[in-house]
């Protein structure tokens, strides 16, 4: 089966791309075009996205993207030092390549630590979780010695059809730690992020 990419977020006319929703149907927009229709049975937006319903709907999709398909390298440093008290630790995040500004990362001790990401250039979508949360593992991995510092790493904020529900948890408890910002379930967080509100 050949890989086939496409938005999993709501459609963005200024984009030209995403899923739009009405009632009864959804079209899948690729570059200002519809690419495909399909019949839907959810009662609103919030609904059809917090369901992960997309997946259903288009079944040829073998990877989602959310505003952006950012694949590029990544390099982390170790703790560089305290903040706060020394209740948040921090360190740099470098992305792409040498050239690149490195920028901080951080993580806020807590009931649930708190992680800061940053993002990469040109990338500022809050709406890509799954960048976000990818990023924000590796800085659980880097202060647990499971990622290995100042090493570059390639990185996807791609989602398999098959991961979907594992990249969107719909509990809190499912991750140790939040996002910062986020304090909801990253599924539900899908949703809100896209001004989509439950019916």
């Amino acid at each position: 089966m050949t890989d086939r990419m496409a938005p999993g977020h709501v459609y963005q006319s200024k984009l030209g791309s995403g899923i739009e929703w009405k009632p009864g149907e959804v079209s899948l927009w690729i570059g200002g075009q519809v690419k495909e229709t399909a019949r839907h049975d959810t009662a609103s937006p919030y609904d059809y996205w917090h369901s992960l319903a997309f997946a259903e709907s288009f079944p040829m999709v073998t990877h989602w993207w959310f505003r952006s398909g950012w694949t590029q390298r990544v390099r982390l440093s170790g703790i560089q030092g305290t903040l706060g008290g020394g209740s948040t630790v921090w360190g740099y995040m470098q992305f792409i390549d040498e050239e690149t500004p490195a920028q901080s990362w951080s993580i806020t001790e807590g009931e649930r630590p708190e992680i800061f990401v940053p993002y990469p250039p040109n990338e500022a979508q809050p709406v890509n979780l799954p960048l976000r949360l990818a990023l924000a593992r590796l800085v659980a991995g880097v202060v647990a010695d499971q990622v290995q510092r100042d090493t570059w790493i390639t990185l996807t904020s791609l989602v398999s059809r098959d991961e979907l529900a594992l990249a969107f948890p719909n509990t809190i408890e499912a991750l140790p730690w939040q996002l910062e910002g986020v304090r909801e379930p990253v599924r539900q967080a899908l949703c809100s992020l896209q001004g989509l509100k439950r019916a």
